[in-house]
């Protein structure tokens, strides 16, 4: 499988899977492209601070970034975004703007995303983006204009307390 376009759309929050692992140290099950694996988990628990921030600015201003997504013959699976698809179904959100890798045909209608023109479908453009072989990537380190001092993806993360980290990150202990 390798023909894929990238697209911009709105995805039915129930329409999403699970979450594709592209990291060859995670087991589940096997999917065709690359070897990479799903798991049925969204997103994981934790972030707490963070998520009650975001899920409050959500239901105040709506989502300002799309999420990412592959759209592979097995389903629909998010990759990146985890937080924000999570709240979207606490807030009663049923579809949310997505950025659809999409090797199955089902999104051509949808806008097409190019090297020049990706940046239109963020309200925080992400500095780091790809185009490559596989599609379309970019570094999740995107909310940051909504939490100021929820910052668990920033650089100064680390400089929280080990409480704080306890909480927001509870999967550090395991």
């Amino acid at each position: 499988m390798s023909a894929h376009n990238v697209r911009y759309s709105s995805i039915r929050v129930s329409s999403i899977i699970g979450r594709l692992i592209r990291n060859p140290n995670y087991g589940g099950p096997s999917l065709g492209l690359n070897g990479w694996t799903w798991r049925p988990e969204i997103s994981k628990h934790g972030k707490e601070g963070f998520q009650e921030a975001l899920l409050r600015s959500i239901r105040e201003h709506g989502v300002r970034n799309p999420i990412l997504v592959w759209s592979l013959p097995e389903g629909i699976f998010l990759t990146f975004g985890g937080s924000r698809f999570r709240a979207c179904t606490e807030a009663g959100i049923s579809r949310c703007p997505a950025i659809v890798n999409d090797y199955t045909g089902a999104f051509q209608e949808d806008p097409e995303v190019t090297p020049e023109n990706y940046s239109e479908f963020f309200t925080d453009v992400p500095r780091d983006v790809e185009f490559g072989p596989d599609g379309f990537d970019y570094h999740y380190n995107l909310e940051r204009a909504r939490r100021h001092n929820h910052d668990p993806s920033g650089l100064e993360w680390l400089e929280g307390t080990p409480t704080w980290l306890d909480k927001e990150f509870p999967w550090l202990k395991s």
